[in-house]
């Protein structure tokens, strides 16, 4: 009875030493900090119209992803920062950006790393000497990348409405 007793015991042993091991649990995601998140994103939007009211190409380059989006009506869809210059730059030649207000409505914190963001924008332009208003709506994805920095990740945005600036 002896010898099945530490037979047992030492089976018990050998089993539990070959056993595999219980799946490590990764550990829970950060909390995310929504507060910290939609100041970021709320932040973006004034370099985004300093950018682009004072007609600077590499900064607004600096300001998109490498992998953006842009879906915007009466443009055919965009992807990645190179078709976004090679869209944009030949249009800020030509056109001058007299104002622009973004006016987010409801910025949603997905993670730490990117919100989704809806909302109005305003902008007046002069193209060949005329100039006009443009009344539109937005949703976006902002991204925080690895070096820190916010950007553009994603736009959907279309005109409500052009009216010409009477002068």
């Amino acid at each position: 009875m002896l010898a099945r007793s530490a037979f047992t015991g030492v089976a018990l042993i050998v089993l539990v030493a070959c056993a595999p091991k219980a799946k490590e649990q990764a550990a829970p995601p950060a909390a995310v900090d929504s507060a910290a998140v939609v100041s970021a994103a709320a932040g973006y939007w004034p370099r985004w119209i300093a950018a682009v009211t004072a007609g600077d190409m590499a900064a607004m380059g600096g300001l998109v992803s490498d992998s953006v989006r842009l879906d915007l009506k009466g443009f055919a869809p965009m992807v990645g920062k190179a078709a976004f210059l090679a869209t944009f730059e030949p249009l800020m030649k030509a056109t001058k950006m007299d104002s622009e207000v973004i006016t987010p409505e409801l910025t949603t914190a997905i993670s730490n790393e990117l919100a989704y963001q809806t909302g109005d924008y305003v902008e007046t332009m002069t193209t060949a000497g005329k100039t006009q208003t443009e009344y539109g709506r937005y949703a976006a994805a902002i991204g925080k990348g690895a070096d820190g920095q916010w950007r553009l990740s994603y736009i959907m945005a279309f005109a409500d409405s052009l009216v010409p600036v009477k002068k």
